[in-house]
């Protein structure tokens, strides 16, 4: 039997390999990209050294959708990356705007799954002092795809 996708992981890698920083105004290099993997050990990260982009799934993880005789179905795999820079609140919807060139750029382009969507961002406005931050919401789309193992 064939290995569930892992959504986080293919998405990030994806992401950073076709993440062009000459796009976001002022950057002269890409951000760190980190997925979180649910081990214990501490995250970190220095925004003096750059940009950074934390990748985690978010709920639900998987959602599935059966449809006629439940033997074929919808599958969404939800994907939040929480963006985070030091520059300034422009540099932060830069960023998204990049994100959300990749995911229209590449929306057929991932092998385990049919569909990459930009469903939002939503802009956090209880951070730290010059420090300012987003969540973006992705999914991965598979529709019409087997049920049965």
């Amino acid at each position: 039997m064939a290995d569930e996708p892992m959504p986080v992981k293919d998405f990030i890698t994806d992401l950073e390999s076709q993440w062009t920083y000459s796009n976001v105004t002022d950057a002269t290099k890409k951000p760190g990209f980190i997925e979180v993997t649910g081990t214990s050990e501490p995250m970190r990260y220095n925004l003096n050294v750059n940009d950074q982009i934390i990748a985690r799934p978010s709920g639900p993880a998987v959602q599935e959708t059966p449809i006629g005789n439940w033997k074929f179905g919808n599958r969404t795999y939800s994907v939040t990356l929480e963006v985070y820079t030091q520059t300034d609140r422009q540099r932060l919807y830069n960023l998204m705007k990049e994100i959300r060139r990749v995911c229209h750029a590449r929306m057929h382009s991932l092998t385990n799954f049919q569909r990459i969507q930009f469903m939002d961002f939503n802009e956090l406005t209880n951070a730290q002092a010059n420090v300012w931050a987003g969540t973006v919401q992705v999914q991965l789309v598979n529709n019409a795809i087997t049920l049965e193992t």
